[in-house]
């Protein structure tokens, strides 16, 4: 969907938010596999979770977690494109068992309704995309600094919450390298219901085949 068609708002400093999105776009085509780390807090009502992945990745959508922390530590999750399934076991004893279960399975998404896919970096450059096929309105929220990465803030103001996990604004930081770093949600009240921050990224790296068989 051409730029044009999205309501684009520049700040006083003109920051040119229409080219960042897309050498945002630019940045996602160049990556074909990573692996990273990150930690994620998700509420829905008076449920809430904090959990740490470990997350391999490759195109289209070869997707492999392992919970590092948190509720269910050492469980693993791998979904397969070719199949749309998602194979699990979870960790200790119970290791050697291994299921077969649809994406949208409650045991393996998460508080909000993530599914396994949904996870790491290709995540957020996939629902990215998706607000921009939307045509959502964007706007620049100002830049960052933190342990020596900067970049932009990008807010999304989302119409079609039901299909976005009940969001109704979503503010995504991208590095000047146009890398997702952190994310914040929040829900039609105003309530932060997500968080996520995105590190030890590495992009474009070998992963060996086996990590896609569970």
């Amino acid at each position: 969907m051409p730029f044009t068609t999205l309501l684009i708002i520049f700040s006083q400093t003109q920051f040119n938010l229409e080219e960042f999105v897309s050498k945002i776009k630019e940045k996602w085509e160049s990556i074909q596999t990573y692996e990273c780390e990150y930690t994620t807090f998700q509420k829905k009502g008076k449920e809430s979770e904090e959990v740490t992945y470990h997350v391999y990745f490759k195109k289209p959508l070869w997707t492999r977690l392992k919970v590092l922390k948190g509720k269910n530590k050492g469980s693993e999750a791998m979904y397969n494109p070719e199949k749309n399934v998602v194979r699990g076991r979870k960790g200790g004893l119970l290791r050697g068992i291994v299921l077969t279960l649809k994406p949208d399975d409650k045991k393996v998404t998460s508080v909000l309704g993530f599914k396994t896919y949904d996870a790491g970096i290709s995540g957020i450059y996939i629902r990215f995309m998706k607000y921009l096929e939307e045509g959502f309105e964007l706007g620049f929220a100002g830049d960052f600094e933190e342990n020596g990465i900067k970049g932009k803030k990008i807010k999304v103001k989302i119409t079609k919450p039901d299909k976005y996990w009940g969001l109704k604004e979503e503010i995504i930081w991208f590095t000047d390298d146009y890398i997702p770093y952190r994310t914040e949600g929040f829900d039609e009240n105003g309530e932060k219901v997500l968080t996520a921050h995105f590190y030890m990224v590495k992009l474009n790296v070998e992963i060996p085949e086996k990590m896609w068989k569970l």
